[in-house]
Protein backbone atom coordinates (compact mmCIF):
# COMPACT_ATOMS: atom_id res chain seq x y z
CA UNK A 1 0.00 0.00 0.00
CA UNK A 2 1.42 3.42 -0.91
CA UNK A 3 2.09 6.21 1.66
CA UNK A 4 -0.55 8.23 -0.30
CA UNK A 5 -3.38 5.85 0.26
CA UNK A 6 -2.40 5.46 3.96
CA UNK A 7 -2.61 9.09 4.02
CA UNK A 8 -5.76 9.37 2.75
CA UNK A 9 -7.51 6.53 4.36
CA UNK A 10 -6.27 8.35 7.81
CA UNK A 11 -7.11 11.67 6.87
CA UNK A 12 -10.62 10.07 5.65
CA UNK A 13 -10.98 8.92 9.27
CA UNK A 14 -10.33 12.50 10.82
CA UNK A 15 -12.72 14.06 8.85
CA UNK A 16 -15.82 11.92 9.37
CA UNK A 17 -17.53 13.42 11.93
CA UNK A 18 -15.51 16.76 12.06
CA UNK A 19 -18.34 19.39 12.28
CA UNK A 20 -16.97 20.83 15.58
CA UNK A 21 -13.35 21.36 16.77
CA UNK A 22 -12.57 17.59 18.67
CA UNK A 23 -10.96 17.72 21.93
CA UNK A 24 -7.17 17.46 21.69
CA UNK A 25 -5.53 13.72 22.26
CA UNK A 26 -4.57 12.68 25.03
CA UNK A 27 -0.61 14.10 25.16
CA UNK A 28 2.37 11.37 25.63
CA UNK A 29 5.81 12.22 26.55
CA UNK A 30 5.64 16.01 27.60
CA UNK A 31 8.91 16.47 26.39
CA UNK A 32 7.58 15.56 22.93
CA UNK A 33 9.72 18.22 20.53
CA UNK A 34 7.46 20.80 19.05
CA UNK A 35 9.85 21.34 16.04
CA UNK A 36 9.47 25.30 16.45
CA UNK A 37 5.80 25.39 16.36
CA UNK A 38 5.55 28.45 18.89
CA UNK A 39 2.18 28.95 20.69
CA UNK A 40 1.23 25.28 19.65
CA UNK A 41 -0.04 22.50 21.90
CA UNK A 42 1.81 19.81 20.79
CA UNK A 43 0.96 15.68 21.11
CA UNK A 44 2.87 12.31 21.01
CA UNK A 45 0.47 10.00 19.33
CA UNK A 46 2.57 7.11 18.74
CA UNK A 47 4.31 7.22 21.89
CA UNK A 48 7.93 7.59 20.83
CA UNK A 49 9.10 10.77 21.94
CA UNK A 50 8.48 13.03 19.41
CA UNK A 51 5.61 15.59 18.75
CA UNK A 52 2.92 14.14 15.47
CA UNK A 53 -0.18 16.43 16.33
CA UNK A 54 -0.12 20.25 16.98
CA UNK A 55 -3.35 22.28 18.10
CA UNK A 56 -3.20 26.22 17.70
CA UNK A 57 -5.17 28.28 19.53
CA UNK A 58 -6.60 31.71 18.78
CA UNK A 59 -5.67 34.64 20.23
CA UNK A 60 -7.11 35.85 23.62
CA UNK A 61 -10.77 33.47 22.84
CA UNK A 62 -8.40 30.51 23.41
CA UNK A 63 -10.70 28.62 20.69
CA UNK A 64 -8.77 25.49 18.42
CA UNK A 65 -8.02 27.74 14.99
CA UNK A 66 -5.57 24.86 13.93
CA UNK A 67 -4.65 21.47 14.12
CA UNK A 68 -1.69 19.64 12.02
CA UNK A 69 -0.98 16.00 11.92
CA UNK A 70 2.02 14.33 10.73
CA UNK A 71 0.04 11.21 9.96
CA UNK A 72 2.88 8.99 8.85
CA UNK A 73 5.24 9.73 11.42
CA UNK A 74 8.23 10.93 9.15
CA UNK A 75 8.76 14.05 10.80
CA UNK A 76 6.55 16.45 8.49
CA UNK A 77 3.12 17.73 8.68
CA UNK A 78 0.79 15.86 6.03
CA UNK A 79 -2.58 17.35 7.26
CA UNK A 80 -3.53 21.09 7.82
CA UNK A 81 -7.27 21.61 9.22
CA UNK A 82 -8.93 25.04 10.10
CA UNK A 83 -11.65 25.79 11.91
CA UNK A 84 -14.43 28.72 11.88
CA UNK A 85 -15.11 30.88 15.00
CA UNK A 86 -17.89 28.51 15.71
CA UNK A 87 -15.07 25.85 16.54
CA UNK A 88 -16.27 24.04 13.21
CA UNK A 89 -13.33 22.69 10.73
CA UNK A 90 -13.79 25.08 6.95
CA UNK A 91 -11.10 23.57 5.51
CA UNK A 92 -8.78 20.78 5.30
CA UNK A 93 -5.34 20.39 3.36
CA UNK A 94 -3.31 17.37 2.86
CA UNK A 95 0.44 16.19 1.62
CA UNK A 96 -0.35 12.84 -0.20
CA UNK A 97 3.10 12.09 -1.38
CA UNK A 98 5.22 13.58 1.68
CA UNK A 99 6.77 16.56 -0.90
CA UNK A 100 5.70 19.33 1.62
CA UNK A 101 2.89 20.39 -1.04
CA UNK A 102 -0.42 20.17 -0.78
CA UNK A 103 -2.17 17.80 -2.88
CA UNK A 104 -5.70 18.03 -1.82
CA UNK A 105 -8.11 20.45 -0.47
CA UNK A 106 -11.14 19.72 0.96
CA UNK A 107 -13.74 22.49 1.94
CA UNK A 108 -16.96 22.41 4.30
CA UNK A 109 -19.87 24.70 5.15
CA UNK A 110 -21.27 24.64 8.52
CA UNK A 111 -18.61 21.92 9.40
CA UNK A 112 -20.01 19.39 6.26
CA UNK A 113 -17.85 18.31 3.32
CA UNK A 114 -18.96 20.62 0.33
CA UNK A 115 -16.22 20.38 -2.15
CA UNK A 116 -13.12 18.47 -2.72
CA UNK A 117 -10.01 19.40 -5.37
CA UNK A 118 -7.58 16.78 -6.04
CA UNK A 119 -3.87 17.12 -7.59
CA UNK A 120 -3.91 13.40 -8.79
CA UNK A 121 -0.58 14.14 -11.12
CA UNK A 122 0.75 15.75 -8.40
CA UNK A 123 1.73 19.37 -10.36
CA UNK A 124 0.67 22.00 -8.46
CA UNK A 125 -2.64 21.87 -10.29
CA UNK A 126 -6.17 20.27 -9.27
CA UNK A 127 -7.55 17.66 -11.65
CA UNK A 128 -10.35 16.38 -9.96
CA UNK A 129 -13.19 18.00 -8.51
CA UNK A 130 -15.73 16.47 -5.90
CA UNK A 131 -18.98 17.88 -4.88
CA UNK A 132 -20.97 16.99 -2.38
CA UNK A 133 -24.36 17.48 -0.44
CA UNK A 134 -25.30 16.56 3.24
CA UNK A 135 -21.77 15.34 2.94
CA UNK A 136 -22.53 12.43 0.04
CA UNK A 137 -21.02 12.85 -3.02
CA UNK A 138 -23.38 14.09 -6.02
CA UNK A 139 -20.88 15.10 -8.87
CA UNK A 140 -17.38 14.82 -9.83
CA UNK A 141 -15.53 16.06 -12.59
CA UNK A 142 -12.15 15.69 -14.03
CA UNK A 143 -9.54 16.50 -16.28
CA UNK A 144 -8.09 13.47 -18.03
CA UNK A 145 -4.91 14.81 -20.51
CA UNK A 146 -3.88 17.68 -17.73
CA UNK A 147 -4.95 20.51 -20.13
CA UNK A 148 -6.67 22.53 -17.53
CA UNK A 149 -9.93 21.75 -18.63
CA UNK A 150 -12.27 19.28 -17.39
CA UNK A 151 -13.47 16.65 -19.82
CA UNK A 152 -15.22 14.17 -17.77
CA UNK A 153 -18.43 13.80 -15.43
CA UNK A 154 -19.79 11.70 -13.07
CA UNK A 155 -23.02 11.89 -11.07
CA UNK A 156 -23.92 10.07 -8.14
CA UNK A 157 -27.33 9.56 -6.30
CA UNK A 158 -27.52 7.72 -2.69
CA UNK A 159 -23.85 7.36 -3.18
CA UNK A 160 -24.19 5.22 -6.38
CA UNK A 161 -23.00 6.24 -10.03
CA UNK A 162 -26.01 6.90 -12.04
CA UNK A 163 -23.76 8.54 -15.11
CA UNK A 164 -20.54 9.47 -16.94
CA UNK A 165 -19.69 11.27 -19.47
CA UNK A 166 -16.87 12.71 -21.57
CA UNK A 167 -15.69 15.11 -23.78
CA UNK A 168 -14.13 13.91 -27.03
CA UNK A 169 -14.32 16.72 -28.76
CA UNK A 170 -12.90 19.63 -26.86
CA UNK A 171 -15.28 21.77 -26.94
CA UNK A 172 -15.38 21.46 -23.27
CA UNK A 173 -18.88 19.88 -23.16
CA UNK A 174 -20.38 16.54 -22.85
CA UNK A 175 -20.46 14.61 -25.84
CA UNK A 176 -24.38 13.65 -26.41
CA UNK A 177 -23.06 10.01 -27.71
CA UNK A 178 -20.64 9.84 -24.75
CA UNK A 179 -23.12 9.43 -21.92
CA UNK A 180 -23.15 5.97 -20.29
CA UNK A 181 -26.33 5.46 -17.64
CA UNK A 182 -27.05 3.50 -14.71
CA UNK A 183 -24.67 0.68 -13.78
CA UNK A 184 -22.85 0.79 -17.16
CA UNK A 185 -21.39 4.22 -16.11
CA UNK A 186 -18.95 1.78 -13.32
CA UNK A 187 -16.67 1.15 -16.09
CA UNK A 188 -17.67 4.15 -18.64
CA UNK A 189 -14.03 5.93 -17.79
CA UNK A 190 -10.62 4.38 -17.03
CA UNK A 191 -7.81 5.51 -14.97
CA UNK A 192 -8.15 9.32 -14.48
CA UNK A 193 -11.97 8.84 -12.43
CA UNK A 194 -10.88 5.64 -10.81
CA UNK A 195 -8.20 7.28 -9.23
CA UNK A 196 -10.84 10.02 -8.11
CA UNK A 197 -13.92 7.96 -7.00
CA UNK A 198 -14.48 7.89 -3.30
CA UNK A 199 -13.09 4.26 -2.70
CA UNK A 200 -9.41 5.57 -3.47
CA UNK A 201 -9.94 8.56 -1.64
CA UNK A 202 -11.25 7.16 1.58
CA UNK A 203 -14.50 9.14 1.58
Amino acid sequence: MTTARVLVGVAGALVMGCGSAPPPPTPGDPTAATRGRAGAEAFDLDGDGVADTWTFASGATGRVARQEFDLDFDGKVDVWRYFDAQGRVEREQMDMDADGKVDVVSFFRDGVLVRKELDLEFDARADVFKYYEGGALVRLEGDSDADGKVDYWEYYERGQLMRAGSDEDGDGRPDADAWVEGPAAQKALEAPVDAGRDDWSGE
